[in-house]
């Protein structure tokens, strides 16, 4: 009976434990992971040491995904490290200038990467930063199945457009939503603790996820206002890492909507000098906030809202 209480407890916790908020990124133990050990690399080389860079983040994941999953440490290195027993990630590029050039390059479009599992360095190589981080994430797939199988190949996306669409208010409520409130949004503003888009962020990259709309296609102007564009940039600034960027939907008449700290203007009409003006510097705010801006969402006239002399109408 005392046996059956204490697995009961065991399997209570376990389940307790496990939320299903890290998906499978979770890195879970695998069982006999002490055979593994001489097959694994016992260095990683990021090379990038910016830690707002995809490639320094892949290293992190990296290390953290074999300790995890193996109980195996190993030494983190940036820039040029030689060792017989390694991986090493990074841009195609950036390992040509560290070991020479790649004498079998493969062909690789934006988000794509090469790699090998061959012989004791194991390749991470991306066309860009964010393909090394996916390449990355691709490898600790095959680890955490315990799947050590030597592979060599390259691999592109078929779409550059991979994006998520969010239905987040300004209020922090989520139209069509059944899991709480908004991760960005409370009160017409963007929140302070910004934690759970970092892990969002890591999720939408380890399925190649490269941008999100943040905020409602029934989208609100007060997500223009100056310190909501600014609040843009903390968010791309927690996503930049995992090489996820931000857009935004847009409220097609805001130019007339009481914007605080904006222009209210008398016409929407995208013609319109001024509403182009408005726009132009609404565009330009956010590019100085988000240099590495998404672009913008506006959803298609799918509601029967009149349109009059640039003016809305009812829906």
């Amino acid at each position: 009976m005392l046996l059956n209480l204490f697995t009961l407890a065991s399997i209570v916790g376990l389940a307790a434990a496990e939320t299903g908020l890290a998906a499978w990124l979770r890195y879970a133990p695998i069982p006999g992971a002490d055979r593994y050990h001489a097959s694994l690399p016992s260095h990683i080389v990021a090379l990038n040491s910016t830690t707002s860079s995809p490639v320094y983040t892949a290293g992190q994941e990296l290390e953290n995904g074999i300790q995890s999953i193996f109980g195996k440490s190993c030494s983190v290195h940036h820039g040029h490290y030689q060792s017989s027993s390694s991986v090493i990630v990074g841009t195609l590029d950036e390992y040509n200038k560290a070991y020479g050039n790649f004498t079998d390059a493969p062909e690789l479009i934006e988000d794509g990467f090469w790699l090998s599992t061959k012989g004791s360095t194991v390749q991470i190589l991306g066309q860009n930063e964010r393909g090394a981080l996916y390449g990355a994430f691709e490898y600790l797939s095959m680890l955490a199945q315990g799947n050590l199988t030597e592979i060599a190949y390259a691999t592109n996306p078929n779409a550059p457009v991979r994006w998520t669409n969010e239905w987040d208010n300004m209020d922090g409520s989520i139209e069509r939503g059944f899991a709480g409130n908004s991760i960005w949004f409370a009160n017409n503003g963007i929140v302070s603790n910004l934690t759970r888009t970092a892990e969002y962020a890591r999720l939408l990259a380890s399925i190649r996820i490269n941008a999100v709309v943040v905020n409602n296609v029934n989208a609100n102007s007060t997500l223009l206002t100056p310190e909501n564009v600014e609040g843009l940039g903390r968010i791309a600034d927690v996503m930049r890492p995992y090489g996820v960027q931000v857009g935004i939907s847009l409220l097609f008449s805001s130019p007339t909507s009481a914007v605080q700290g904006r222009a209210n203007l008398t016409t929407f009409d995208p013609l319109d000098e001024s509403v182009i003006a408005w726009w132009t510097n609404v565009t330009n705010d956010i590019y100085e906030s988000v240099p590495d801006f998404a672009g913008y969402l506006v959803k298609a006239n799918s509601e029967a809202c009149q349109l009059s002399n640039g003016k809305a109408g009812s829906c």
